[in-house]
């Protein structure tokens, strides 16, 4: 038996460090979303995890390492609400498409307001290394993007990079104005517009 098989509590020792991992992600996601990146401790993210900082750093190196993680986690469970959207539309219809992903997108960001906070404002600006970070982010959204518009019969115009990062730039600004809004338009509305401009943006084959 390995050390990862053993169990301890019903529990072998890597279910207990997914676990942990997620209870700083968590954590980590909601008090910088509270408080703000920039003025939450490494002691203020341990405590609200109920962990010790031994425990962080067996998982983390530094404070910003969680947040990568946090944000990481974030934009896959966007891009996975995404891709089961398309999957279950079961059209080609490009317009139809466009109004499935753009509303699995806003509706997985918006379903929990300490997401969206650090997705769009908590992660801007923190360093360069997350900034290069960010950019590989939009360029993944790129290609998934422009997968998912092939495969139902449509062409980016123009360069496809350029493209689509016009029409991530449009759903994250229209995403972050609708979070902030004390009275929000209904998901719908934002589905109708960004579905719209997109349409200007492609030919069909």
């Amino acid at each position: 038996m390995t050390t990862a098989d053993r169990r301890y509590g019903g529990r072998t020792v890597v279910a207990r460090k997914a676990e942990r991992r997620l209870r700083f992600l968590e954590a980590a996601t909601r008090i910088f979303a509270e408080r703000g990146y920039a003025t939450c401790s490494l002691a203020e993210v341990c405590a609200a995890a109920g962990l010790s900082k031994r425990q962080f750093y067996e998982e983390f190196e530094t404070r910003e390492d969680v947040l990568v993680a946090a944000y990481d986690r974030i934009q896959d469970d966007a891009a996975a609400a995404v891709g089961t959207a398309l999957i279950a539309l079961g059209s080609t219809d490009p317009k139809l498409a466009l109004r499935a992903g753009f509303g699995a997108y806003l509706e997985s960001l918006g379903s929990d307001p300490y997401r969206a906070q650090v997705a769009l404002i908590e992660v801007v600006g923190v360093s360069d290394r997350m900034e290069s970070h960010r950019r590989n982010r939009r360029h993944a959204w790129s290609a998934l993007i422009e997968g998912a518009l092939n495969q139902v019969g449509v062409r980016l115009r123009g360069d496809a990079q350029l493209t689509t990062a016009l029409i991530t730039g449009a759903v994250t600004g229209v995403a972050h104005e609708w979070l902030l809004r004390e009275s929000r338009p209904p998901v719908d509305d934002l589905v109708d517009m960004l579905a719209g401009a997109a349409l200007a943006l492609v030919t069909f084959d």
